[in-house]
């Protein structure tokens, strides 16, 4: 199986892409509502809140950082931890890691990586399996872990007026040879993710008691009660 499709049923199943795809929609919206370019915000600032606030929100949704004493409660964020590569905030699913870069909108397969940070320049470096081809040397060695963790990244943006939201998980490519900029890319829309699994994950999980010995009426209740 190729890498995106490995990564992302794996992901998608777990219910991390609805997560992401929750903390993008909510960090949107309240940059929007509380910058506007008639109050003096320029391109800049929404560029930097959407990151912070970004960040902030995935910390919510995965409960962690300051939102860590709920997690028990949610399989899913029970599951993923803070994983910071080089100061760059990174969130962890299994063996991937998840980090952040905000795009020009409409223009995610435009990103110059070789023109980045060097954190981000290293992570286009990783060795990929279904493309074994070398870069060129540039002096920053590949991101290497030795769990052998796969780092994705989370592009994200948006416009205010109309409001539209994008958002892609890929893996990316050092691209200084003007090639493409990701080794491959999918965008997280309605379509594409399907029914949000965290809900299925919650319905599934059974109760901490049995009621083996409750009576047949007590049982037919609660299943009436369940189904509506």
């Amino acid at each position: 199986m190729s890498e995106d499709r490995e990564a992302w049923g794996t992901l998608l199943e777990a219910g991390f892409l609805h997560a992401l795809r929750e903390a993008h929609t909510e960090a949107t919206l309240a940059v929007f509502g509380s910058m506007s370019r008639a109050a003096g915000f320029k391109e800049r600032s929404f560029g930097t809140g959407a990151f912070d606030v970004l960040e902030t929100q995935l910390d919510r949704v995965f409960r962690v950082g300051e939102a860590a004493a709920d997690a028990d409660d949610d399989p899913l964020a029970a599951m993923v931890t803070r994983h910071d590569l080089n100061g760059s905030p990174g969130w962890r699913y299994g063996r991937y890691r998840i980090l952040l870069k905000r795009h020009e909108f409409g223009a995610a397969r435009a990103i110059r990586w070789d023109r980045d940070s060097p954190t981000k320049q290293a992570v286009a470096r990783q060795e990929f399996p279904d493309d074994p081809q070398l870069v060129l040397d540039f002096g920053l060695g590949p991101v290497r872990d030795t769990d052998d963790v796969v780092t994705l990244v989370l592009a994200h943006s948006a416009t205010e007026e109309p409001l539209e939201m994008e958002l892609f998980l890929g893996r990316p490519r050092l691209n200084a040879d003007g090639g493409p900029a990701w080794h491959w890319l999918r965008q997280l829309t309605d379509d594409a993710l399907g029914v949000d699994r965290r809900r299925r994950l919650v319905e599934s999980t059974p109760p901490l008691w049995a009621d083996d010995e409750a009576d047949v009426p007590m049982r037919l209740h609660r299943r009436r009660a369940a189904g509506g």
